[in-house]
């Protein structure tokens, strides 16, 4: 029934989605004929206008009235960008038809403004990397570019889609097989209420197993190194970053802040803090696959292509993480010919991968659920708590409301719409002080005519990344018994490393900000 209902919901967001680009493609038809008239109408009134100064009433007056034709158009086209710019003969910066407003040049501004946080932060605000930065950012725009445009990594995108649908459909015949109706199975009595029947507990978070198994599997067949290594290789080529720096980055793509660092375990005694500082901030600024398919699933009934956007934005924040690392902890040259040897054997053999993978996935799903117990009640204290003082703006003082207030303005400086500044600076917030998990939860119970569509897809990009306090307690414990002599660095760098997390997650959404929303569809 759970899978059904599933279903149905899915269904109904296609439908809705193609009327909505159906609706899309005739007003940009609509807008590209108002814009050629407007242009046509343009040339023509400036041949009036040398008609008239040749003593030639006739034509300009014929020319002016072909000129409020085409402004009439223009008018009847929607397009109000055309209204101002038709009398000209041209249109404005703001293109018809390409879906580009103040809010996609305020994005701009939002780089810019993630950088100049970086620099203020910066340990050597006299050297600043603009090799680095600028590499960084035409790194990230030629991947999304890559990923959005070029049909084979469309489909790839796609498939990838299809393929957590799959796992979480494999997901639910085991729970069922497991838990029976808490986890979607034939119910022992008749439901009335079938759109409260699902177990989160039961019936969701047990994907984590199975993604934790088959990632400890493709590591063992050599999917995953091989996959790391190669995101390693042109991280070093084109950002001069070291071997073991490099595969470290690539890793965090794949695997959590803690076990991407095991890779190069034998580097970490002698690498700079500057390394160090980075290593620990893209594991901040990434997630592990392991939740990715979870994160997706949270998401897929308001957001279909959400597996796609989330594997584009891990993907985008690994140059982004180097960047702002070194803009905050700027180094000395680094020997970018040092070759990380091959990584250490984590498995003996595919069934070791396979049980230590589900071992790992008891662990992490066990400790999720007991996270988001504790959490969710600590919020539900404090919110008693706020609600004992008086009224603020007609309404109780609440956590979310209070990180709406902080957030806001950031979230606005990225470029979204005021009107969805709010919401969106609450979810940023949760995901700061709680985790991501619970702000992905979050952003999939917004009703869909609660936040525009861009602002929807911002924030994906947005939430992407284990950056948040209890990630620093969690990255400094593992770092040290990996490397228990750099102890004293890790700890004096985990504050400093969340914060670059979260910046970096900031410059991806800002960066996916630029472009219009059309472009940005899987």
């Amino acid at each position: 029934m759970l899978a059904e209902k599933r279903i149905e919901i899915v269904e109904r967001v296609r439908a809705e989605n193609a009327e909505i680009r159906i609706n899309t493609e005739r007003a940009l038809h609509d807008q590209r004929r108002a814009r050629k008239r407007a242009l046509c109408n343009g040339r023509r009134y400036k041949s009036g206008e040398r008609a008239g100064r040749g003593r030639r009433p006739g034509a300009m007056r014929q020319s002016c009235f072909r000129l409020r034709t085409g402004r009439a158009v223009a008018r009847r086209s929607n397009a109000p960008e055309l209204r101002g710019a038709c009398w000209r003969g041209q249109t404005t910066w703001q293109r018809a038809g390409m879906g580009f407003s103040i809010d996609n040049l305020r994005s701009l501004g939002g780089v810019v403004f993630v950088f100049a946080v970086a620099w203020a932060l910066s340990s050597n605000r006299s050297k600043f990397p603009w090799r680095i930065v600028l590499v960084a950012v035409g790194l990230e725009v030629v991947l999304a570019v890559s990923m959005f445009a070029l049909p084979p990594l469309r489909a790839l995108l796609e498939w990838m889609t299809a393929a957590i649908l799959g796992l979480q459909a494999a997901t639910i015949e085991g729970g069922k097989f497991v838990f029976g109706y808490l986890a979607g199975g034939a119910t022992p009595y008749q439901v009335t209420n079938p759109e409260n029947t699902t177990v989160l507990a039961f019936g969701v978070l047990p994907l984590i197993i199975v993604v934790s198994a088959l990632s400890a599997l493709l590591w063992r067949w050599g999917v995953l190194e091989w996959a790391c290594r190669g995101l390693g290789f042109v991280l070093r080529k084109t950002m001069g970053i070291s071997g073991p720096l490099g595969l470290a980055t690539g890793a965090n793509i794949f695997l959590g802040m803690v076990e991407a660092p095991l890779i190069v375990r034998p580097y970490l005694a002698n690498m700079s803090r500057a390394d160090l500082f980075v290593i620990m901030t893209t594991g901040m600024a990434t997630i592990a696959g392991t939740v990715m398919a979870l994160y997706a699933s949270f998401l897929y009934a308001t957001s279909p292509d959400a597996a796609g956007h989330i594997l584009i934005a891990s993907f985008m924040a690994a140059p982004g993480s180097i960047a702002i690392a070194r803009v905050m902890m700027p180094t000395v040259e680094t020997d970018a010919s040092i070759i990380a040897e091959k990584a250490p054997r984590l498995y003996r053999s595919s069934m070791d991968a396979f049980s230590r993978g589900v071992q790992d996935g008891v662990n992490m799903l066990i400790a999720v659920v007991a996270m988001l117990l504790a959490a969710v009640a600590f919020v539900a204290l404090a919110n008693m708590l706020l609600a004992l003082l008086p009224d603020v703006g007609g309404g109780d003082l609440t956590i979310g409301r209070i990180f709406g207030w902080i957030f806001s303005p950031l979230m606005w400086m990225l470029g979204i719409p005021w009107s969805d500044a709010l919401v969106a600076g609450e979810l940023m917030g949760t995901k700061a002080a709680l985790n991501e998990l619970i702000a992905y939860l979050n952003l999939s119970q917004v009703s869909m005519d609660a936040i525009e569509p861009r602002t929807r897809l911002m924030m994906i990009y947005a939430l992407c990344g284990f950056a948040n306090f209890g990630s620093v307690a969690i990255m400094i414990g593992g770092l040290s018994a990996m490397c228990p002599e750099r102890r004293d660095d890790f700890a004096d760098l985990g504050l400093k490393s969340m914060l670059a997390g979260l910046l970096t997650n900031m410059l991806t959404a800002a960066l996916i900000g630029l472009a219009p929303l059309g472009l940005l569809q899987l």
